[in-house]
């Protein structure tokens, strides 16, 4: 005979092990980027690394849109590569206009989305062809001159936006950024992520002796916590309208490539132009 005890205790076990498997995974995650960033140095590593993000993304978007074919996939990933591999001509250029795209259009998709049912290969096809662009800002950063320190704040900025989001915003978050698309964003996250990347930074440039300029780089971590959790729901978007939970189970405890790296996948590009408009921040 079960009791209500024995019920609990089975639930907290299982809650238990979900974020033992979770935390190994981030640990995973977190190791893997540390040896990515240290070969950084040999550009075709950082190539490969977005190529492998933008393919393995490619195939979650498919299989949302139920459209992940053999064709579709094959040609949609030698694009991608010929993307991360080679550099666009006018690379800047082109990432301007497909981010103010991207962003115009996501917006419109959610004030819509509650009159889209489903997606086809015609409305992921864009979102597709946005990754490899969107994943090579970070081969784009990489060639500054403080490329390094640069692309080592955009990604922790990233990972630290998503924890600080989570946890300020479940402590004492009750104004709902986005409730339909989104239940568990609060501004008081948003908030919270933006305060303790300008503490990171601070920290970040008394150990390193990097210099910042703190006016730009004030306005860069709201600006980027805006656009990273734009791009948080804009991925939430598309799976609320699929009707998953997660894009895949590539990372568990954590779901697929595009669950892990939805704001990453804005925010980089936004670094990029955000740089070229106003100076690097460091």
């Amino acid at each position: 005979m079960t009791t209500e005890t024995d019920g609990y205790s089975q639930t907290q076990k299982k809650t238990a092990t979900e974020s033992e498997i979770r935390v190994r995974t981030g640990a995973a995650i977190t190791l893997t980027g540390i040896l990515v960033l240290y070969f950084s140095r040999y550009a075709y590593v950082l190539e490969a690394a977005a190529a492998v993000l933008s393919i393995m993304g490619i195939v979650e978007l498919l299989r949302a849109a139920k459209c992940c074919t053999w064709y579709n996939l094959l040609l949609l990933s030698l694009i991608a590569a010929a993307i991360c591999m080679r550099r666009l001509p006018y690379y800047t250029e082109i990432l301007l206009f497909v981010w103010v795209l991207a962003i115009a259009g996501f917006a419109l998709f959610m004030s819509r989305m509650k009159d889209v049912h489903s997606i086809g290969f015609g409305g992921i096809l864009p979102c597709a062809l946005m990754l490899p662009i969107f994943f090579y800002s970070a081969v784009e950063i990489r060639q500054w001159p403080q490329g390094l320190a640069v692309l080592i704040f955009v990604t922790l900025g990233c990972m630290v936006n998503d924890v600080a989001a989570y946890l300020v915003g479940k402590a004492i978050g009750t104004h709902k950024l986005a409730p339909i698309i989104s239940p568990g964003k609060t501004v008081e996250g948003g908030l919270g992520s933006v305060i303790l990347m300008s503490l990171i930074a601070s920290l970040y440039a008394q150990c390193t002796g990097v210099e910042i300029r703190y006016g730009w780089l004030l306005l860069y971590l709201f600006l980027a916590s805006v656009v990273g959790q734009f791009g948080d729901l804009a991925m939430s978007t598309i799976k609320r309208t699929a009707g998953i939970k997660d894009f895949s189970k590539v990372l568990p405890g954590h779901g697929g490539i595009l669950d892990r790296f939805d704001s990453f996948l804005f925010v980089a590009p936004f670094a990029v132009l955000y740089s070229n408009m106003t100076g690097c921040f460091l």
